[in-house]
């Protein structure tokens, strides 16, 4: 019994290690394109897990995950179980990235700017906080799997959402070269780990 109780806490251990050991890609720029935000024609609001979530853009993108953080407990956790903090263009390069410290916690992020390698407006115009939502269960799976490093390729909506008896949050629509405290709520449709 000892031996098996043994056994278990290793593999956990070292699957919880593998989980938040970083992919190391190298020098380089992994994901060239910044994330594409569409108009929408037209969409009717949704529930989801009670509450209303109102798209306002559609957005396809291939970027590269700086920092993850998985939530439990807050009250947003059972829409998104996942924060990333994502990078395309210079933003994705392993020799930028290295002189760039980000910190991520309570579904907001800082930057330390000591001694970045490229501006700081240029770090904020290609990096952006990204709030997770899955539309399936497989979805769901994939994103609580994903390491620092990974690229992902995702398509989804921009949401606001809204829950009458906590909160009402909106997402950001476009890109920026300024800090953005609300980050994007996506609803992910299509979600693939490259």
């Amino acid at each position: 019994m000892v031996k098996y109780l043994v056994f278990c806490v290793l593999v956990a251990s070292g699957y919880l290690v593998y989980s938040n050991f970083p992919v190391n890609h190298g020098p380089g720029i992994t994901a060239k394109e910044e994330p594409k935000i569409e108009r929408l024609t037209w969409q009717e609001p949704f529930t989801f897990k009670g509450a209303t979530f109102t798209p306002k853009k559609i957005i396809d993108a291939e970027v590269r995950v700086i920092k993850k953080k998985r939530y439990f407990f807050d009250s947003f956790s059972k829409y998104s179980p996942v924060d990333a903090i994502v990078g395309w263009n210079e933003l994705s390069d392993s020799r930028n990235l290295d002189y760039i410290y980000f910190q991520l916690g309570e579904r907001e992020f800082e930057l330390d700017p000591t001694r970045p390698p490229l501006s700081v407006p240029k770090i904020y115009g290609e990096s952006d906080l990204w709030h997770l939502i899955p539309s399936t269960a497989e979805i769901d799976k994939r994103i609580k799997s994903l390491r620092d490093g990974e690229i992902i390729k995702i398509g989804g909506l921009l949401v606001d959402i809204s829950n009458e008896a906590d909160y009402q949050l909106k997402t950001n629509t476009e890109l920026s070269e300024s800090t953005k405290p609300n980050g994007f709520i996506i609803w992910i449709e299509d979600f693939h780990i490259r």
